[in-house]
């Protein structure tokens, strides 16, 4: 009779012990941000997005934005690495002047910052303002001589311009392209475009924004 019952006790446990880990592989799968750790895919283009491969480096890059087309050109020295679709700001049309217009600016820039834990998966930082956007803004009254002495300090050094401006700041070119105009001012492409960008373009890149 003891033996027996020992017998059941343990067969019991064991079954018991099996539901509950079945019950918990469920629930992992279930969480997306799992789902996600877990694609072979998705891992390996991560990876390789912050880890270039000795032929990314091959000639200077270059990025080159038209507005009005909606197209993002790659360029490594003279030779054009690719064409890719974007989608911009709320209100695309002519250049940024201000915090809030939606607008993305238009001139000449460079890879000012580099983030790869951005909200929209990976994200370059565009150099907005420029000098040139200061002086502007500095004869419009948008801003003060030493806002404007901050920027042009930054721009000469190739560094992050201050974003705390009346003038706005924070235009990124990042992941998570929809194929629609919803950003606040950046330059969105879809994820995978965004991994060729991180490989290919260090700080100091030049970013040049066509009307």
């Amino acid at each position: 009779m003891n033996k027996g019952f020992f017998k059941i006790m343990a067969v019991i446990c064991v079954l018991l012990a099996g539901t509950g880990c079945g019950k918990a592989e469920k629930r992992l799968e279930a969480t997306p941000d799992d789902k996600d750790s877990k694609n072979p895919v998705s891992q390996q283009t991560h990876e390789e997005a912050i880890n270039p491969g000795p032929n990314e480096r091959a000639g200077e890059p270059m990025i080159v934005v038209f507005k009005r087309e909606r197209i993002l050109e790659l360029y490594s020295g003279d030779s054009l690495v690719g064409r890719y679709p974007i989608d911009l700001g709320r209100d695309p049309s002519g250049d940024k002047q201000k915090e809030g217009d939606g607008r993305t600016p238009e001139g000449t820039y460079y890879v000012c910052t580099r983030n790869e834990q951005s909200r929209y998966y990976l994200s370059l930082g565009v150099s907005y303002p420029n000098e040139e956007d200061a002086k502007k803004a500095l004869e419009n009254g948008i801003i003060e001589e030493e806002t404007y002495e901050r920027i042009k300090a930054a721009e000469d050094n190739l560094s992050k311009p201050p974003w705390d401006t009346p003038m706005g700041g924070e235009i990124m070119i990042h992941g998570m392209g929809t194929g629609e105009d919803w950003t606040a001012g950046c330059i969105a492409v879809k994820n995978d475009v965004m991994d060729i960008l991180w490989r290919s373009c260090p700080l100091g890149t030049p970013i040049i924004i066509h009307p």
